[in-house]
């Protein structure tokens, strides 16, 4: 089963040892706010308290906002990877003529 955006929120508030009061008072949103998240009642937050969340639970954004394999680094890696690719395949052709 894919873990939602508030299975991920909680999980990620308790390995850091977070209480939801704690978790509120840290990036300025009340506990209840913090409940219906972690409930599903909200789905996703605003992009500002989606970003405070992150950096205080210590999280690539997009790996909060959308899971595992989501992350920022993951995914420039995957790009690195696709460049090099392309940059051997025009190094192969030939020289053009002049």
């Amino acid at each position: 089963m894919n873990e939602t955006f508030g299975d991920r929120l909680r999980r990620l508030r308790e390995e850091h040892g977070f209480s939801i009061a704690t978790l509120a008072a840290e990036i300025g949103v009340s506990e209840g706010a913090i409940r219906q998240m972690e409930t599903g009642n909200v789905k996703s937050p605003s992009m500002l308290v989606g970003l405070r969340l992150a950096h205080q639970l210590g999280v690539d954004p997009y790996e909060l906002a959308l899971g595992e394999g989501s992350n920022l680094n993951e995914r420039l890696i995957v790009v690195e990877r696709r460049l090099a690719k392309l940059e051997q395949r025009v190094a192969a052709l030939p020289a053009p003529r002049r």
